[in-house]
Protein backbone atom coordinates (compact mmCIF):
# COMPACT_ATOMS: atom_id res chain seq x y z
CA UNK A 1 0.00 0.00 0.00
CA UNK A 2 2.00 3.07 -1.28
CA UNK A 3 0.51 6.88 -0.28
CA UNK A 4 -0.75 8.72 -3.04
CA UNK A 5 -2.63 12.26 -3.18
CA UNK A 6 -4.97 12.68 -5.50
CA UNK A 7 -4.29 15.00 -8.68
CA UNK A 8 -6.94 17.31 -7.99
CA UNK A 9 -7.12 17.57 -3.92
CA UNK A 10 -4.12 17.19 -1.18
CA UNK A 11 -6.71 14.60 0.32
CA UNK A 12 -5.16 11.18 0.66
CA UNK A 13 -6.39 8.38 -1.51
CA UNK A 14 -8.46 5.60 0.84
CA UNK A 15 -5.63 2.92 0.01
CA UNK A 16 -3.15 5.76 1.68
CA UNK A 17 -1.74 5.53 5.41
CA UNK A 18 -0.27 8.23 8.21
CA UNK A 19 2.67 8.93 7.73
CA UNK A 20 4.96 10.41 11.06
CA UNK A 21 7.89 12.25 10.72
CA UNK A 22 9.96 12.13 14.12
CA UNK A 23 13.98 14.14 14.38
CA UNK A 24 15.99 13.37 17.22
CA UNK A 25 19.63 14.19 18.11
CA UNK A 26 21.88 10.93 18.93
CA UNK A 27 20.90 11.97 22.72
CA UNK A 28 16.99 11.06 21.86
CA UNK A 29 17.97 7.63 21.54
CA UNK A 30 16.24 6.47 24.84
CA UNK A 31 12.92 8.56 24.12
CA UNK A 32 12.89 6.86 21.06
CA UNK A 33 12.99 3.62 22.44
CA UNK A 34 10.42 5.00 25.06
CA UNK A 35 7.72 5.93 22.52
CA UNK A 36 8.15 2.64 20.01
CA UNK A 37 8.20 0.51 22.69
CA UNK A 38 4.52 2.22 24.06
CA UNK A 39 2.87 2.12 20.69
CA UNK A 40 1.50 -0.67 19.42
CA UNK A 41 2.58 -2.98 16.60
CA UNK A 42 -0.49 -2.08 14.67
CA UNK A 43 -0.45 1.72 14.29
CA UNK A 44 -1.30 1.72 10.40
CA UNK A 45 0.72 4.67 10.13
CA UNK A 46 4.21 4.71 8.97
CA UNK A 47 7.16 6.49 10.80
CA UNK A 48 10.68 8.30 9.34
CA UNK A 49 12.85 9.00 11.76
CA UNK A 50 15.48 11.71 11.24
CA UNK A 51 18.66 11.20 13.74
CA UNK A 52 21.09 13.82 13.59
CA UNK A 53 24.23 11.57 13.54
CA UNK A 54 27.93 12.59 12.75
CA UNK A 55 27.80 11.16 8.53
CA UNK A 56 31.20 8.98 9.74
CA UNK A 57 29.16 6.68 12.23
CA UNK A 58 26.59 4.08 11.68
CA UNK A 59 23.24 4.30 13.08
CA UNK A 60 22.55 1.40 15.69
CA UNK A 61 19.07 3.13 15.79
CA UNK A 62 17.35 0.15 13.54
CA UNK A 63 18.47 -2.85 15.46
CA UNK A 64 17.44 -1.33 18.90
CA UNK A 65 14.19 0.10 18.27
CA UNK A 66 13.34 -3.67 16.14
CA UNK A 67 13.92 -4.73 19.91
CA UNK A 68 11.76 -2.66 21.38
CA UNK A 69 8.52 -2.81 18.77
CA UNK A 70 6.27 -5.05 16.91
CA UNK A 71 6.28 -3.25 13.90
CA UNK A 72 8.93 -3.54 11.41
CA UNK A 73 11.87 -1.83 11.38
CA UNK A 74 13.98 -0.85 8.02
CA UNK A 75 16.52 1.86 7.09
CA UNK A 76 15.46 4.12 4.73
CA UNK A 77 17.77 4.87 1.68
CA UNK A 78 17.68 7.09 -1.29
CA UNK A 79 14.75 6.20 -3.72
CA UNK A 80 12.75 3.72 -1.34
CA UNK A 81 8.96 3.51 -1.81
CA UNK A 82 6.97 3.12 1.08
CA UNK A 83 3.96 0.35 1.16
Amino acid sequence: MATSLSADSAEPTPSSFPLVGIGASAGGLEALSDFFGALPGDTGAAFLIVQHLDPSHESLLPGILATRTEMEVVEAVDGMQLG
